[in-house]
């Protein structure tokens, strides 16, 4: 329930906004049932639900709802969410149904994510997790906090010692190619036809390469081409 605009330490406290909340899940009848229990919840405002991914995105960018409620046991696994991301950014992704070990919330987290809510949460839960998501916290247990810290303390000690390593060198053939494609201004669209994949995989792509390359937009990967040509090792072109 919104908190009510009562006076605390001087100062008013502003309600929260309703929730609007799309969920993508490849099974129906939990993706229809979380939708109804959501939907009578008062923290929810508006709810959607949708069993084909494809669908789901172009809900998505009609809707443009606050969160995206993605079902961790989606065909397309974490990459759903670069999918999600690229067609709303400003979307909040929060999985759910996660078994909480530290290399599933690691690798959604990598994904991408905003917050996960675990396969053991009761469904009376799920809005007040949300809620909580939003806010910018993440209830987790003890262990998968512990495991989060070793991971950044080890992932910061990898960073100092490659620092000076090409960032050509942790590219995949894959990403190769289409980091060749994007640098000649070739959309989504054409970048799929030509390497012979979905589009929706082309967009996760892209998305992900444009994080690992450390660029902003598109337009940029033409100079990073430039400025890295010398450690570049193509993949076969494809015809």
């Amino acid at each position: 329930m919104a908190s009510d605009p009562t006076p605390q330490s001087g100062r008013l406290l502003t309600p929260e906004p309703p929730l609007t909340v799309l969920i993508l899940s490849d099974t129906r009848f939990l993706a229809e049932g979380l939708a109804q229990a959501l939907e009578r919840d008062d923290r929810v405002s508006t709810c959607w639900s949708c069993t084909d991914f494809q669908e789901g995105l172009a809900r998505i960018a009609e809707v443009r709802p606050g969160i995206v409620l993605l079902d961790a046991a989606v065909q397309w696994g974490p990459e759903a969410v670069g999918c999600v991301l690229q067609v709303e950014q400003r979307t909040k992704v929060v999985v759910f149904a996660v078994t909480e070990t530290s290399d599933n919330v690691i690798a959604w987290g990598k994904a991408g994510v905003a917050g996960y809510i675990p396969r053991t949460a009761a469904l009376s839960d799920v809005a007040s997790l949300l809620a909580c998501i939003m806010c910018g916290e993440q209830r987790c247990s003890a262990r998968v906090a512990a495991s989060l810290l070793r991971y950044l303390s080890q992932a910061a000690t990898t960073d100092g010692e490659l620092n000076h390593a090409p960032v050509a060198l942790a590219l995949t053939p894959r990403e190769m190619q289409i980091v060749e494609l994007l640098a000649v201004g070739l959309s989504n669209k054409d970048i799929a036809r030509r390497l012979n994949i979905g589009v929706a995989t082309a967009k996760s792509h892209v998305h992900n390469l444009l994080g690992k390359l450390r660029v902003q937009r598109r337009g940029q990967v033409a100079l990073w081409v430039r400025d890295h040509a010398g450690g570049m090792q193509p993949g076969p072109v494809i015809g």
